[in-house]
């Protein structure tokens, strides 16, 4: 029977769960509060140094769970709901983030009719102070901005043209009850200035770029911009300098790292078209995909990290100028900041620049050999992205890699295996053992240790199901909604992988400022008791998803 609430005075006590040791607690610290509801602790706890330990009587620790309900619904909260009470003590408050479309004040439409003078339909613009009008043709809607009266400057079309000829048909357009975020998005995206935004599918006005930025300080469009107006690599430099500083103020503001990772994720894609189109000729940049990889590909990169792109080319081009804008490319993505990968997984190398055709050939060898290199290869590719060029190529490679995979358990099996690849956190050498030995520096590579296994465990479940998002948390999401993954666990997942990204967010903020290399390291002994706690119950939640991708793929027989 648990008959009292431990405060760690003095020394050190271990939590264990079986032979692992899954927490542990120091000077100031607690356990075991959730026990006191159950009056059973789950797991057992030791003193590892000789401790001094004040007992709250549990009758106390009750009643005051009843004066005070927000102190206990920290303790007793799911993993998920407790990430979620950080989220709001961190203060997220109303922004391009919280904010609905319908909170910032748009005019109503004007609409004219395609088949009006371009004459009439800037007159009327200038009259009523417009940048943009809806237009209608037939049971068509377009738009037309006074970015179009300068391309009919430019280009030299009559003022008598019909309206309907010079207008965009293409509309993207947002709900009114849509998050002004994917306002945000779609314009950096695009590198569009005006947004359609509709009440069930009626325009009801035009939500501008001038209308984002006076309702949130906020620098993502210009720097989507810069980039679109930039001519040298040295224009690109001071555009990346640009990202590091709004990446950093953002995450300042609370905003979540899936919303700033995709953020992050369409500003790179721009950047990368850009560099891409300033180092190749002409002929091989309009005859070629360029793709991003790895955690960019998924859009859950938010620092720079190691280069991991590759090339699709057309059929004909010739492979010496190919091979020297693929080199420029990569060495000016040194000098940008983005190491070299490692492993070699960048345009430069032969390995990763094919033809559809070559790929699709590649792919299908790397499907019927899944180990080693090709396993991993493989395992890379799956996460592509199409940065600039044509996305059908990408989605030929794709549809060629799943009709190569071996419909069989073992194939599975070995396709799970990294999952394993990093040892779990145990008392001899692991994580927990150096807190336990008070080194005083005690850092964890948090890829190693909690993102990668559920990023990976959620990839091989993805592919296994046909699920073609690549966003880790677009996954779950799919997984959730055909059955695989129960909502509890994959909320844990969702909240726990956030909670890691922002930490090694913090941690490369941290080193960015004391201008050291960016890493996936974070200094544990310099986190906060409630972030200790938070990063206990991630590393459970890691675990407990590692035991079920173990049992679903038998990974103990192999």
């Amino acid at each position: 029977m648990v008959d009292s609430l431990y405060l760690v005075m003095k020394g050190l006590v271990r939590e264990m769960a079986g032979d692992d040791v899954v927490g542990a607690y120091r000077e100031h610290e607690t356990f075991d509060c959730r026990a006191l509801a159950t009056g059973k602790a789950v797991h057992r706890f030791v003193v590892h140094e000789e401790a001094l330990l004040c007992a709250f009587p549990r009758e106390d620790v009750l009643t005051l769970i009843d004066k005070n309900p927000a102190f206990g619904a920290y303790f007793f909260a799911a993993v998920s709901d407790k990430f979620g009470q950080l989220a709001q003590k961190r203060g997220e408050l109303q922004s391009l983030f919280t904010a609905k479309i319908s909170d910032v004040g748009f005019r109503s439409p004007v609409f004219l009719d395609a088949s009006i003078s371009i004459s009439d339909a800037t007159r009327l613009m200038k009259e009523q102070h417009r940048h943009s009008i809806i237009v209608r043709d037939e049971s068509k809607i377009g738009i037309f901005t006074t970015g179009d009266c300068r391309d009919i400057i430019a280009n030299g079309i009559s003022y008598q043209t019909p309206l309907g000829e010079c207008s965009q048909f293409s509309l993207l357009t947002c709900e009114n009850s849509d998050y002004l975020f994917t306002a945000l998005l779609m314009m950096t995206q695009g590198n569009v200035r005006h947004i359609v935004v509709t009440d069930n599918g009626t325009p009801i006005g035009v939500l501008s770029q001038a209308d984002l930025l006076s309702f949130f300080s906020n620098h993502s469009l210009l720097i989507a911009q810069q980039l679109e107006l930039a001519t040298t690599v040295d224009d690109l430099v001071r555009a990346t300098k640009d990202m590091e500083t709004l990446v950093t103020t953002l995450a300042i503001q609370g905003m979540k790292m899936p919303q700033l990772a995709r953020l992050v994720q369409a500003l790179n894609a721009q950047f990368m078209a850009r560099l891409w189109q300033m180092v190749a000729p002409p002929e091989i940049y309009e005859n070629t995909s360029l793709l991003a990889m790895g955690s960019e590909g998924r859009g859950e990169q938010i620092l720079k990290s190691d280069q991991d792109n590759a090339l699709i080319l057309a059929e004909g081009l010739d492979e010496k100028e190919v091979e020297e804008a693929s080199n420029r490319f990569t060495e000016e993505m040194i000098r940008l900041g983005y190491p070299l990968c490692p492993g070699g997984i960048m345009v430069n190398q032969k390995l990763w620049r094919h033809t559809e055709k070559g790929w699709c050939q590649v792919l299908q060898k790397w499907a019927r050999q899944p180990q080693g290199d090709p396993l991993m290869n493989l395992i890379i590719f799956l996460d592509a992205k199409t940065v600039t060029g044509s996305s059908t190529w990408l989605a030929s490679c794709m549809a060629a890699l799943r009709a190569g995979l071996r419909d069989d358990a073992s194939w599975f099996s070995r396709m799970a295996l990294p999952i394993e690849q990093f040892p779990n956190q145990r008392v001899e050498g692991g994580f927990w053992w150096q807190m336990l030995n008070r080194e005083e520096s005690v850092r964890l590579d948090i890829k190693k240790a909690g993102i990668f296994p559920i990023v990976h465990g959620i990839r091989v479940l993805a592919l296994e199901n046909d699920v073609e998002v690549t966003n880790t948390f677009d996954r779950i999401e799919a997984l959730v909604s055909r059955g695989i993954l129960e909502k509890a666990l994959a909320n844990d997942l969702n909240e726990s992988l956030s909670f890691l990204m922002r930490l090694r967010l913090d941690a490369g903020v941290e080193a960015l400022r004391e201008k050291r290399t960016v890493s996936n390291d974070v200094n544990t002994t310099s986190l906060s008791t409630l972030d200790k706690d938070l990063l206990k119950d991630a590393l459970l939640v890691v675990k407990r998803f590692k035991q079920m991708i173990n049992q679903r793929y038998h990974l103990d027989r192999l």
